[in-house]
């Protein structure tokens, strides 16, 4: 079991139920030792349940929403006025990036809550030094 907190993208969801996806063995052998500590936001599992219903169907994503009822501990963090102004000081910081407002929302988070780990695919949430893993694809390539 992994000591510090990690933050789930929703890339890594997508490669963990996906298995045609490029980074589905790596997500396999994360999911099989979950750390203590592991947090997702609701934009995220949106953007996630969003890709699953309009890339497979809604039994894909309806297995997506059953799967994160089966991870133990994980904690879903709730987006509010204060982080929206948050996320709009982010996108304002990183103009020019075509960073997501998912993705300003977890840069927000990861920093709001010290985490210093994300699971995922997309390189654009390791610009302010977080570790991502799998290591994300060359030119920010991502699932989601």
């Amino acid at each position: 079991m992994r000591a510090g907190p990690v933050f789930l993208d929703s890339g890594i969801f997508i490669a963990f139920l996906d298995r045609s996806d490029h980074y589905h063995s790596a997500a396999a052998r994360l999911f099989a030792d979950p750390p203590r500590r592991w947090y997702s936001s609701l934009a995220v599992i949106s953007e996630a349940y969003g890709w699953f219903l309009h890339r497979f169907d809604e039994s894909a994503a309806r297995t997506f929403r059953i799967t994160l009822d089966e991870l133990p501990r994980l904690k879903l963090l709730a987006i509010d006025d204060a982080h929206h102004r948050a996320v709009s000081a982010k996108l304002d910081r990183f103009r020019g990036h075509k960073l997501t407002y998912v993705d300003a929302s977890t840069l927000v988070f990861l920093q709001s809550h010290r985490i210093r780990e994300v699971w995922g695919t997309d390189s654009d949430l390791a610009l302010e030094g977080a570790r991502v893993v799998p290591v994300a694809a060359p030119g920010g390539a991502s699932s989601a």
